[in-house]
């Protein structure tokens, strides 16, 4: 043990050589020693005939070393000369609290404290408790502990500790854990707090404690993790001092001391109390007194410098580097003031500005003058022109996303085209304010606003453009362009064209902004998945009744049937699912989301027919995962749909559907709708049914659901009139509004 101890204490000696200089270096004693640093100057900073200094750290009054140096025992400063060329060991009093630094300006003394560790062997069993495992740390006035500058770690592997804490007759316990299974990586630790529960554990402690108590145990005894942490290690330590990082474990196995803060007073008593005897003061001339921890501390006035304990403090001579520009320095008892040089004025004490002479200043103002006129006249031509660019640049954009194009296609069929300016979808969008926004996919991001007293939907397009106007194209170039405008009016006028009361209907459109924004009527009861799915662990509410979800399918199926077979331009959707499936505030379906959507051209070859007829097959699949979504109350992911199909072929489908729908629903309607989802879930595609087929077997599962005069539930809600010119709402934005509530 004692050749244990005497190893430790060469450590602890040699990790002093590096720390004291460290913290003496960072923490200035006080103005004085930062001033010139000399021989002089700390001696200036004990009493006479005092040593001032104890190896690399001053040692200031009212602190001392010996009798006669120190203002009170406690600050009774030991220093041991050592041998062997090691550094010397300043102690306070004769304890073997280590002291590195000692800070009059911030009442502080800055201790080496001893780190408490568990280490075990490969087997579990415990090794010899080394002396530095005795962390604990107790101290009296006129010192305490900071509770702001210190902080508590556990570090390890398989660690937790307890930090018992003391002042007078309160008493305080807090603890940290710290576990993990696997060698700590670089990523497992946070760049900006890397001490964040992985391998590592930090806590506060509470000011003004006078004693701690560590103890630091394992659970397992290290044995799953003691090839790379065979310790634990538990330590109150500076705050910022430490910084946990992958080599932390063998880093502490070899750092037997880390620095701590004490908190100290001159005397336990506040400054109004104190200042009454001057005899016993401690505060001395030119200096404040500052109420401190359980007492009071003095320091020196601004513009002085010196120990404010001992002969009070001195004036600073600012002229020494004289700081006048443009004037010569005067030093002031704390302070110092500029007389200016000819040409220059006073602008305060210590400012000196040159005076403009009559002649300069007409100058002056002149050009100030002509300066300005010149910046309106620029101000006025640039807005012009910018303006101009702008309007040019809409008209590129307008031209570019095929507008002309769209307004002669739109002629050609007499019908119109309905636009809106960017000011315009700006206006009511907020400048796309986040508040305004109420989805995004794919293609866009949406935005609800009020265009002409309609609550409408924005959708602004994140996909490119497909030209910059600003850039010249070549021939090969121009042809795609052309392409994509051919393209782009075909799909608005398609969409234009779309007159079904399950579709959403197209208002209108901007195409001065570098790509498309398109206007829709806006649905207020949202996704269909919101009203099916839950949102932050809540159902939504009122669930939807099984009566209501067949309805919605089949007004689905009726608008993804009218695009297939009866559109004047008919349409492959290729994006079916429920975000797509929009509610309106009678809960009536119409289908949405066209931005991955094909067009089924009137001169197809047979090639392209079978392309198309294979692509209507897919929406036929994309509707049946939407059943599979209705019945279940689950996303229809592969993992789901899997179950399902398994749970109508082997007959225990009602354990897989969603139990807001089992209370009312009939198990002969419940199978017909999961056979039929089934048949639209066919692996071949040829032989899945058409959408027309669809909706008529929805239609007549419908027409077989009693209690209702449509053949519906009693709670069921009946459909919306067939009238397309009310799908907008009504005529008036603030009744469209009230009635989405």
């Amino acid at each position: 043990m004692a050749f244990q101890y005497g190893m430790l204490m060469r450590l602890s000696i040699m990790l002093l050589a590096v720390l004291v200089p460290a913290a003496t270096s960072v923490v200035a004693t006080t103005r004085a020693s930062a001033r010139q640093g000399g021989e002089e100057d700390e001696t200036a900073m004990a009493r006479p005939g005092c040593k001032p200094k104890c190896g690399n750290v001053t040692i200031p009054y009212p602190f001392g070393i010996g009798a006669g140096c120190y203002s009170r025992p406690e600050f009774n400063i030991t220093c041991i000369e050592s041998n062997n060329n090691e550094p010397t060991l300043p102690r306070l009093m004769k304890s073997r609290i280590f002291v590195a630094n000692i800070s009059l300006e911030e009442g502080e003394l800055h201790i080496l404290q001893l780190v408490n560790r568990d280490c075990y062997d490969k087997q579990g069993i415990p090794l010899p408790k080394e002396d530095q495992s005795s962390g604990g740390l107790r101290v009296y006035n006129p010192y305490t502990i900071s509770g702001e500058k210190n902080r508590f770690f556990v570090v390890g592997c398989d660690t937790y500790a307890y930090l018992f804490g003391g002042r007078d007759d309160q008493r305080y316990t807090t603890g940290c854990v710290s576990i993990c299974r696997k060698k700590i990586g670089g990523y497992a630790i946070d760049k900006n707090e890397s001490c964040s529960g992985m391998g590592c554990c930090e806590t506060k402690i509470p000011p003004g404690l006078n004693n701690l108590t560590l103890r630091v145990e394992s659970y397992q005894k290290h044995r799953y993790v003691w090839d790379f942490n065979p310790c634990g290690f538990a330590f109150v330590v500076k705050h910022g001092y430490f910084t946990f990082n992958t080599t932390s474990f063998q880093q502490l196995r070899n750092t037997s001391r880390l620095p701590l803060v004490l908190v100290w007073q001159v005397k336990e008593e506040s400054c109004e109390l104190a200042s009454q005897n001057h005899d016993t003061f401690a505060c001395k001339g030119n200096t404040t007194c500052h109420n401190w921890s359980m007492g009071y501390i003095c320091r020196c006035r601004k513009g002085f410098e010196g120990n404010p304990y001992l002969y009070g403090c001195q004036d600073i001579n600012e002229c020494a580097s004289n700081p006048c520009k443009n004037g010569q320095c005067t030093n002031l008892q704390g302070n110092y003031s500029c007389s200016c040089d000819r040409g220059y004025r006073n602008q305060d004490q210590i400012t000196c500005i040159e005076v403009p002479s009559e002649t300069s200043l007409k100058i002056s103002l002149g050009v100030s003058l002509s300066f300005s006129v010149l910046l309106v006249a620029i101000f006025w031509i640039y807005r012009k022109r910018r303006k101009s660019h702008v309007e040019k640049l809409k008209q590129k954009y307008f031209d570019a996303n095929g507008g002309a194009l769209l307004e002669k296609k739109m002629a050609s069929l007499g019908k119109t085209a309905r636009f809106f300016t960017e000011n315009d979808v700006q206006a009511t969008t907020n400048n796309y304010d986040k508040v305004k926004k109420v989805g995004e996919g794919r293609y866009g991001i949406v935005y609800k606003g009020i265009l002409d007293k309609q609550v409408v939907a924005i959708k602004k397009s994140t996909v490119s453009a497909p030209i910059d106007p600003n850039q010249n194209t070549d021939p090969v170039d121009q042809k795609q362009i052309t392409a994509a405008h051919n393209q782009f009016v075909k799909e608005m006028t398609a969409l234009y064209q779309i007159n079904h009361t399950h579709v959403v209907r197209l208002i209108g459109c901007c195409l001065e902004t570098p790509t498309p924004i398109l206007v829709y009527e806006f649905m207020c009861k949202g996704t269909l998945y919101e009203n099916i799915h839950d949102k932050n662990g809540k159902k939504p509410s009122p669930p939807l009744t099984l009566a209501q979800r067949l309805r919605i399918a089949a007004e689905t199926a009726d608008a993804l049937a009218y695009l297939h077979h009866s559109a004047v331009t008919r349409f492959i959707h290729r994006d079916v699912k429920t975000a797509n499936i929009l509610l309106d505030k009678n809960l009536t379906a119409k289908l949405s989301g066209f931005g991955a959507s094909t067009l089924v051209l009137e001169d197809e070859n047979e090639t392209s027919i079978l392309a198309s007829e294979k692509e209507k097959g897919d929406d036929v699949y994309s509707f049946g995962l939407v059943l599979v979504e209705l019945l279940t109350g689950l996303k229809a992911e592969e993992k789901e749909v899997k179950l399902f199909v398994r749970s109508v072929e082997g007959s225990t489908l009602r354990q897989t559907l969603d139990e807001e729908i089992l209370e009312k629903c009939s198990d002969e309607v419940i199978k017909k709708a999961a056979e039929l989802t089934i048949k639209c879930l066919n692996s071949r595609g040829e032989e899945r049914l058409s959408m027309k087929d669809v909706l008529g077997e929805l239609q007549k599962l419908l027409g077989t659901m009693p209690q209702h005069p449509s053949g519906g539930e009693e709670d069921d809600i009946s459909p919306s009139p067939k009238d397309t010119g009310n799908l907008v709402g009504s005529s008036s934005a603030e009744s469209a509004e009230a009635a989405c509530k």
